[in-house]
C-alpha cells in the first residue's frame, strides 16, 4: 500500500498537471481572443472597403446615367433638326412641282400662241408691206429705250411658310463633382 507520502505526491503531480493545463488552455483562450481581434478588425477593414467601392460605384453610375440624359436630349435635337430638314424638303418638292406644272402648261401656251402670231403677222406683212417696215422701227426703238430704263420685274410669288428651327437647350448634368472616396485606412497589426 502506498504511503502518505507518496499520495501527496500523486496528488502534487496532478496538480501540477492541472496548473499546466489551465495556464496552457488561458494562453490558447488569449490566442484565440488575440487572432479573432484581429480577424474583427480584417472584416471591418473589407466592410469599409466594400462600402467605399460601393459609394464610388453608386457615384460614377449616376455620372453615366447623367451623361446618357444628355446624349439622349442631344440626339431628340437632332430628330427634331431632322423634322425641320424633311418639312424643308416637302416645300421645295411642292414648289418644283408647282414650277414644273406651270412651265408646261405656259409652253404649251406659247406654242400655240407663236404659231397664231407667225400666221397673223404673215398676213399683215403681205397686206400692209408700208406699215410693217414701221412696227419694225417702232420695236427698235422700243428695244433701246428698254435697254436704258428696264420696266420693273412682275412680282414674285409667295414662298411656302419657313419650318420652324427646333431650339436647342443645352442640359447641364448633375453630379459630375463627384471624386472617388479616398480608400478606407489600414490598422496596423
Amino acid at each position: 500500500m502506498p504511503n502518505l507520502q507518496d499520495v501527496a505526491d500523486q496528488i502534487n503531480a496532478r496538480l501540477d498537471q492541472i496548473s499546466t493545463n489551465t495556464v496552457n488552455t488561458a494562453n490558447n483562450t488569449a490566442d484565440i481572443r488575440s487572432e479573432l481581434v484581429q480577424t474583427n478588425s480584417r472584416l471591418l477593414q473589407i466592410d469599409a472597403t466594400l462600402a467605399t467601392g460601393f459609394a464610388n460605384l453608386s457615384q460614377g453610375l449616376f455620372a453615366l446615367i447623367q451623361v446618357q440624359v444628355i446624349a439622349a436630349s442631344l440626339l431628340d435635337h437632332h430628330r427634331k433638326q431632322n423634322d425641320t430638314i424633311i418639312c424643308e424638303l416637302a416645300n421645295s418638292n411642292t414648289l418644283l412641282c408647282s414650277i414644273l406644272r406651270k412651265l408646261a402648261r405656259q409652253l404649251h401656251i406659247d406654242e400655240a400662241l407663236q404659231a397664231s402670231l407667225a400666221r397673223i403677222e404673215g398676213i399683215s406683212e403681205r397686206v400692209h408691206a408700208l406699215e410693217a417696215g414701221d412696227v419694225d422701227r417702232q420695236r427698235e426703238l422700243l428695244e433701246q429705250v428698254q435697254a436704258c430704263c428696264p420696266p420693273e420685274p412682275p412680282p414674285q410669288e409667295p414662298c411656302p411658310a419657313v419650318c420652324p428651327p427646333p431650339v436647342y437647350r443645352e442640359r447641364q448634368p448633375t453630379g459630375q463633382d463627384w471624386k472617388p472616396l479616398p480608400p478606407p485606412h489600414r490598422p496596423i497589426g
